[in-house]
Order: structure tokens, then sequence, then C-alpha cells
């Protein structure tokens, strides 16, 4: 009783019992995610087999790479059709093919490097988490803007693929740390937001709950690799 009038008085709403089961099940999904591509990546890397395979020439990377896209696009159709389990699973087959991303990082940089940048990640996604809750702005405008962000990187990185600038480089990774930064306190705020309006104890939040844990693994996974080229002491 204290702590809803409480909330009432600082402005905050309490969360519900299907609203609390509903951020759970994001993060549950989200750590599972993390946890099927830091396997694969570590699984990958320390495979000479697997490296030869996947790195030895363009058409094994870009193999894989048609498989992420195929599968980050077919998540929601197929959970329409097949429901959040079915979703859920194509989920962390592509947790599984992210880890051959991840794993060029473990390839290329120290694992103090690695270690760091993980860290990092985790702190600042934290430090972003509680700012979403916390926060009564509307971050609706900043994810549209850093979703523009999004398509300039992509852009940005196919142009220094010819021009192989390190300074254009450091430019990219700088920016791709603050626009994911920002979709992750949006897709917070959403999540958030989503569970505190909606029935979330239905079919449909069980399939928005592996939808969430899809944003926030993305943003957590790039933001990753992003500070890791930034702090990145190579190998070499």
């Amino acid at each position: 009783m204290r702590s809803q009038q409480f909330a009432q008085a600082t402005g905050q709403r309490v969360l519900s019992a299907d609203a609390a089961a509903f951020m759970q099940r994001v993060y549950g999904w989200m750590t599972a995610g993390l946890v099927v591509t830091g396997l694969t990546a570590y699984y990958i890397a320390g495979s000479p087999a697997a490296v030869r395979l996947i790195f030895g020439s363009p058409i094994g990377f870009l193999l894989v790479f048609a498989l992420q896209l195929g599968l980050v696009f077919a998540i929601r159709p197929v959970m329409r059709s097949q429901g959040a389990t079915v979703g859920g699973a194509l989920f962390l087959l592509y947790s599984a093919s992210l880890g051959v991303t991840v794993s060029a990082i473990l390839l290329r940089y120290t694992g103090d490097t690695v270690a760091q940048a993980f860290l990092v990640t985790a702190g600042a996604f934290a430090g972003l988490t509680l700012f979403a809750f916390v926060t009564k702005r509307e971050l609706s405008a900043v994810g549209s803007f850093c979703m523009v962000g999004v398509v300039g990187l992509l852009i940005a990185s196919v142009v220094n693929i010819f021009m192989q600038s390190p300074g254009i480089q450091f430019a990219i990774s700088a920016l791709g740390v603050l626009i994911f930064a920002g979709l992750a306190a949006w897709d917070t705020q959403k999540m958030k937001d989503y569970a505190l309006t909606q029935d979330t104890g239905n079919e449909t939040g069980r399939r928005a709950s592996v939808m969430a844990a899809l944003e926030l693994y993305l943003d957590f996974v790039m933001m990753f690799i992003y500070i890791a080229q930034l702090l990145g002491r190579s190998r070499d």
C-alpha cells in the first residue's frame, strides 16, 4: 500500500505481475541470445577449421551474412503464424549466426581488449536501461534519429571498405556507439511502455517479448563491437 502511495506521489506506475513477468521474459531471451552468441564466437575463434571455412574466402562470410539477414527478417512473420516459441528458436539461431561476426572481434583483438569492451558495454547498457526507466522524456524522436543514423553508418562502412581510412573507421565506431546507445534507451522505453499499457500475459505479449529481446540484443551486440573497435589493441 505504501509503495503504491509513493509511486503515485512521484508519478511512477507500479508494475503489475504480468508486466514484471513480461520484462523478465524480455531480458531472459536477451541473455540467452548473448550466451549463444558468446559460445558460438568462442568456438569459432578457437577452431582453425571453422576459421578457414568461414573467413578463408569471401563466399563463406557472405553466406553467413545472407543467413543473418534471412533470419532477422523471418522472425516476426514466423511468429505470427507459428507462435512465440518457434520465433524464439529462430532468435537463438540468429544469435548463433551473429556469433560468427563476434568471432572476428575475438580473432582480431587481444583478450584484454575484448574483456574491457564487454565490461564497458555492460556498464553502459545498465546505465541506459536505468535512464530509460526513470526519465519522463519521450525518446521516440531520439530513436527515429538513431534509425536514420544506422543507415548512415551502413553507407559510411561500405565507402570505407574501398577507402580504408583509419580516421573514417574511428568516426564510424564512435558514432556507432552513440547511435546504438540511443537505440538501447529508446527500445528499453518502448518495452517498458508496452509492459505498462498492454495485456502481456497472452500469446501476443509473448511474441512481443521475443521482438523486444531481439531489439535490445542487437543494441548490446552492436555497442560491444563498436566499443571493441575503439579500444582495439590488435593481436598483430
